[in-house]
């Protein structure tokens, strides 16, 4: 399944950069969860139940095996190599929900991936009409990334012709940024204080059609993943 979520974020990534719009900064963020294959219908149902408890979280939707396995024969029927990589019965289970506060969608995110019964989480910006002239790019890296895998990270990233406001975050930097921001949100401060975000690379990138050499990044080794946010985000 995490090979199904990469392949489909990587066709995410090619499909937004061929957007266009004008300048808006703001924006909701899309999250969705997905769950274990053996997850059980008590699991299920609190990872609904926990994520509408979320603040600033609207339209939380389960989205069942069948559901996914039709919509992604739809959505990538002139994609064979990647429908070859989605079987039915291997397809996830979703949970949607939409972040209307995105300066609070990744600390959501990292407590819900926390919760029983799921396997990961993932946010990207919300569908917007029109779409805005750029957006937020965070290239995370994994835990176990090497001296050497870093390097070349930072290289790739630095050599993107059109990434703008690039910077390095690390765990430490990570995690008071978030904290500071969920202040006054319930209690997403002390669910943060057991977690460790990751390290990660921030950058804006305009959504004009042009050559970008982002979705390279997801074939790098060290790279966990990458997510495309509103600005503000970062």
């Amino acid at each position: 399944m995490r090979r199904v979520a990469r392949s489909l974020a990587l066709t995410l990534l090619l499909v937004l950069s061929t957007c266009t719009g004008k300048l808006d900064d703001a924006g909701d963020v899309a999250l969705t969860v997905f769950l274990d294959n053996d997850a059980t219908a008590t699991q299920r149902d609190a990872v609904q139940q926990r994520l509408r408890s979320m603040p600033s979280v609207e339209g939380v939707a389960l989205e069942t095996r069948d559901q996914v396995y039709e919509r992604s024969k739809a959505d990538f029927q002139d994609q064979p190599d990647l429908l070859a990589d989605l079987k039915p019965e291997y397809a996830p289970e979703l949970v949607h929900g939409t972040v209307t506060d995105s300066l609070i969608a990744e600390a959501i995110e990292m407590v819900m991936a926390e919760a029983d019964g799921v396997d990961g989480v993932s946010f990207r910006m919300a569908d917007a009409d029109p779409r805005p002239s750029r957006i937020g790019v965070i290239v995370r890296l994994e835990t176990s990334a090497t001296s050497e895998q870093r390097a070349t990270i930072q290289d790739a990233v630095r050599a993107l012709p059109h990434a703008t406001s690039v910077g390095f975050e690390d765990r430490s930097a990570a995690y008071e940024r978030l904290r500071k921001r969920c202040q006054g949100k319930g209690d997403l401060t002390t669910q943060l204080k057991a977690l460790i975000p990751h390290e990660s690379w921030r950058f804006t990138h305009p959504l004009n059609g042009k050559g970008s050499g982002v979705s390279d990044l997801m074939t790098l080794d060290g790279v966990d993943g990458i997510n495309l946010v509103p600005v503000e985000m970062l």
